[in-house]
């Protein structure tokens, strides 16, 4: 097994890659056609020839659009029957551009051809008493990775809980291969006679994963440490390290959590200003952490790199991510246009050759996904 401690980065100033200023392509609109209305967007795909598939949440559609951004069909859409999904919260490709959902709600994968007719749909059964699957994480060779949660021990207090069983689902019979297991979110759990309170518990720590090409990279946000595992046993095949010092929780971190607190309340659960402020006493007291966490998310490219996104807290401009080589060597920073969705239900970014694919948000909220050039040379 190899292990990479990173120390500098091997790009030098003004060399590396960049993403444009401008997008190629981009779809969404906060006014006109339904059609181009984009809400709760899960997924997004781009088929080898350009065209691009949005996956939605709310409305549970699949969408299509070709390569101009101009929009070809639609399917799937909310409800229980073949095809159609309750709450949509991934959509992958496969080879030969066939896509694969996930219905958390049904616990149900649903294969549909490239122009969105349904193909198939599988109910996703833990082979281990008191588990839960949840959304997948990728796509390997062997089947669809998924990250199932251990229900079976409750503890009480600050834990890590529940803990996480890696596991490549076959798409021909259902069946689960265990990889790895992992601890899982850090959180605060009382337990009651009637049952269990778990709630979040901020500036947590937690496991991390990124699946792509057959690939699998696994980290936990307490330190900076990505593996690499094999998808065919679960095994670690590398390792990359970085010493990077814990920083504290400070009053500016806690009102700037307060303060997303409150606007989120206000924008999904339509407290006015005067009722968040109420709240904020009662928020300001809950349990969190007293140190940040190291990683907020990682991602592998088409060719296998690593893109890692460090912690940022609320109100804060994120840094630009940095970029490991297969084989382990920190080549570089590279920096995203602003509003990139980077939310806990943020979809998945596809990052090709010579491409990012994802979503953007504006000042007021509006979803576009957008296309922009990766420019190597």
């Amino acid at each position: 097994m190899a292990v990479a401690t990173a120390i500098e980065p091997v790009w030098e100033p003004g060399d590396g890659w960049n993403v444009s200023d401008e997008p190629l392509l981009e779809i969404g609109t906060a006014f006109g056609a339904s059609e181009y209305q984009l809400d709760g967007v899960v997924g997004i795909v781009r088929l080898s020839n350009g065209h691009i598939v949005v996956g939605e949440r709310f409305s549970g559609e699949l969408r299509g659009y070709d390569r101009e951004g101009v929009f070809l069909w639609r399917s799937a859409g909310s409800g229980d029957g073949p095809g159609e999904h309750r709450r949509m919260l991934s959509l992958h490709p496969l080879a030969g551009d066939s896509l694969i959902t996930f219905d958390l709600a049904q616990n149900r994968i649903q294969l549909f051809a490239p122009g969105g007719e349904f193909i198939r749909s599988m109910r996703i059964e833990a082979p281990w008493s008191g588990f839960s699957p949840g959304s997948p994480i990728g796509v390997s060779g062997h089947g669809l990775i998924i990250a199932f949660a251990d229900y079976n021990e409750i503890p009480e207090g600050v834990v890590r809980w529940p803990q996480r069983r890696l596991a490549t689902l076959s798409l021909q019979d259902g069946s689960a291969t265990t990889l790895l297991d992992v601890p899982g979110e850090e959180q605060f759990v009382e337990r009651f006679e009637e049952g269990v309170l778990y709630q979040g518990y901020e500036f947590g720590k937690g496991p991390i994963f990124a699946a792509e090409g057959g690939r699998l990279a696994v980290a936990d946000t307490e330190a900076y440490v990505v593996r690499w595992i094999s998808t065919d046993d679960g095994s670690t095949t590398r390792i990359l390290r970085r010493d990077e010092p814990i920083r504290p929780v400070t009053s500016v971190h806690v009102e700037a959590w307060l303060d997303q607190m409150a606007e989120q309340n206000m924008t999904y659960n339509n407290y006015t200003q005067a009722e968040a402020d109420a709240r904020r006493p009662e928020w300001r007291d809950r349990p969190r952490a007293e140190t940040l966490p190291l990683l907020r998310s990682l991602h592998l490219d088409a060719e296998g790199n690593l893109w890692v996104e460090r912690y940022f807290g609320s109100g804060v401009e994120p840094s630009p991510f940095e970029v490991y080589a297969p084989d382990g060597t920190w080549l570089g920073s590279v920096s995203m246009p602003a509003g990139l969705d980077r939310g806990a239900l943020a979809p998945r970014l596809e990052i090709g050759d010579d491409y990012v694919l994802g979503v953007w948000r504006d000042a007021q909220g509006v979803e576009t996904v957008r296309l922009y050039r990766l420019d190597k040379s």
